[in-house]
């Protein structure tokens, strides 16, 4: 009994701390640090919250930029950093999905190093054709590439990309055989395959949209349960005969661990009310993806089934960490 007085006292002792912090946080400015260049999609959506949580928080909130090495170099500097609030994380389906499958050692620890606050956006990217190619459905397209195996190309940014992963699921499941062009740049691929020189453009909605609805791409299929809100028309895969294949780029507000939950709370309140403001979300439906601003309880499930699902897809393609 006095062990367990003991027990209750240390935890009553740690929720006490944990109020007093959340009490006098924000007491500086918040660093939000960004994995990717200024300009990425991932830096665009923070400065798009930045603002909001500035004013809510009475604190400046500073996009701090730190891309390179897949995104490690970001996510090491977060996950470094003090758990007392004011240093915020835009992770996202590499930092804490893809990199682990990838590499054989990180210098940082996806689950014990971060806590998650929020999911901010889910993005399933969009398999599209060049115009010439003359397929009008993803059926059209799998007829075609078993008629001449291995002439049909997709553009990626590498084997442990979405797209490639995806492409080998479907390839799996169809039977038909697609060559993977890796480029450096998904604007490169997707340039390519509007001049004729490629087939396949599997990328997202902001990007590849434009030239759908210009007549200069043509979407097939995305790689989601739904369809977008903002092209209801482009049927799923598993609309298009291949259920069970789907996967969207997220990203999604972490802290460092050591972060009190009570300010982990007030950072979730603060952010789950910025994503439900009409022209955050407007601008995320109209760029194709679905609106975070999930608990922190759901959004760590989601990142974990994330990561299992994609592990198993990666293991299927003899996909081997460097």
């Amino acid at each position: 009994m006095t062990q367990f007085r003991a027990a209750v006292a240390t935890v009553a002792l740690g929720l006490s701390a944990s109020f007093a912090q959340a009490q006098g946080y924000p007491a500086k400015p918040i660093r939000f640090i960004v994995p990717e260049s200024p300009g990425s999609a991932s830096d665009l959506r923070a400065r798009q919250i930045a603002p909001h949580l500035a004013e809510t928080l009475a604190q400046p909130v500073v996009v701090d930029n730190r891309p390179g090495a897949s995104m490690i170099i970001g996510a090491e500097a977060a996950a470094k950093s003090p758990g007392d609030g004011h240093t915020i994380f835009m992770g996202t389906i590499v930092t804490h999905s893809l990199n682990p499958l990838l590499f054989k050692s990180l210098p940082y620890r996806p689950d014990e190093d971060f806590i998650a606050v929020t999911a901010v956006t889910a993005a399933p990217p969009v398999l599209t054709v060049g115009a010439n190619v003359g397929v009008t459905t993803l059926r059209d397209l799998i007829e075609l590439a078993k008629k001449q195996p291995g002439s049909i190309g997709y553009g990626s940014l590498g084997r442990g990309a979405p797209q490639y992963l995806l492409m080998e699921q479907i390839s799996s499941a169809s039977g038909a055989t697609f060559t993977l062009a890796q480029y450096k740049s998904a604007g490169t691929y997707i340039q390519d395959v509007l001049g004729g020189h490629l087939h396949i453009a599997f990328y997202y909605w902001s990007i590849v949209g434009p030239h759908v609805r210009a007549g200069k791409l043509k979407a097939l299929a995305v790689a989601a349960n739904r369809r977008l809100e903002v092209a209801p028309e482009i049927p799923t895969l598993a609309e298009a005969g291949f259920p069970g294949i789907e996967g969207s780029a997220w990203q999604g507000i972490f802290v460092p661990a050591g972060t009190p939950p009570a300010i982990i709370a007030r950072l979730h309140r603060e952010l789950a009310r910025i994503m439900s403001l009409p022209e955050i979300r407007s601008s995320i439906v109209e760029a194709g993806a679905e609106p975070g601003g999930n608990s922190p309880e759901e959004f760590a499930a989601f990142v974990r089934a994330d990561r299992l699902k994609w592990k198993k897809v990666a293991e299927k393609a003899n996909l081997v960490p460097e």
